[in-house]
């Protein structure tokens, strides 16, 4: 049926599926440069990885997708409608940021997963000249994707959506608040050092964020899969959020 209670159901199930998904995308990633962990901020260790890292980037983004973004889409409307009574325009912003995350975060992983491949085909079977100006598109694509879209434009709006969220939960919730904010802060501190050109500021960040992100989700689908199991009527989220 579609009810409150279904789709609190959705987004419970969603947001713990979310995390082994998110943690696939982690070691995909890494497999496919080799474990190589320079290639966090030189693109072109991806590029030399050769032509066969071309399709596992390419699940690699797909798991991107659906570990860090689409599936939280759900939690993040239900996380606001059992705060709303809260401050309704404060966490109206903090929603909205969070869910232009998961957007843009989610065009940038498709771009990606499109893009690349192709380039590293191409990159394998280049002639020397014509792999000097691949490298430059390459390292310029995947710029504007991770330093622009992903590092400083939406890791800005995560940080205000779950810093202002954590500040409203820990009132009710005081641990899932603190680690909210917590998380907030990383995404903060992710697109500060990525906007000032620092990538030892900027990798601190972004370490705590790919961490703590899938957790902080599955921490609150479990919270919502045991408030369901508990109030078979439940006709609000706030009791499984907050309790």
């Amino acid at each position: 049926m579609i009810d409150d209670r279904s789709f609190q159901r959705l987004a419970a199930i969603a947001a713990i599926v979310s995390l082994p998904l998110a943690a696939g995308n982690l070691i995909a990633m890494l497999a496919t440069v080799h474990f190589n962990l320079n290639g966090m901020t030189d693109p072109l260790v991806l590029l030399h990885a050769g032509e066969g890292a071309a399709p596992l980037w390419r699940w690699s983004m797909i798991l991107d997708i659906f570990g860090y973004y689409l599936p939280i889409v759900p939690l993040i409307l239900l996380v606001r409608s059992s705060l709303l009574d809260r401050s309704p325009n404060w966490i109206d912003l903090f929603a909205l940021c969070l869910l232009a995350y998961c957007f843009i975060g989610a065009v940038g992983g498709a771009e990606l997963a499109t893009a690349l491949p192709t380039l590293i085909r191409e990159y394998a079977t280049a002639s020397p000249s014509h792999r000097m100006s691949l490298e430059a598109v390459f390292t310029g694509y995947t710029d504007g994707i991770y330093r622009g879209l992903w590092n400083l434009l939406e890791e800005f709006l995560a940080g205000i959506g779950w810093l202002g969220l954590g500040l409203v939960m820990r009132a009710g919730r005081r641990r899932l608040g603190t680690a909210t904010i917590v998380l907030g802060a990383a995404c903060l501190v992710d697109s500060f050092g990525t906007a000032i050109n620092v990538d030892a500021v900027s990798s601190i960040g972004l370490i705590v964020y790919l961490v703590l992100a899938p957790v902080w989700a599955f921490w609150i689908g479990v919270g919502l899969l045991k408030g369901t199991e508990r109030h078979p009527h439940l006709e609000r989220p706030v009791v499984a959020v907050n309790s």
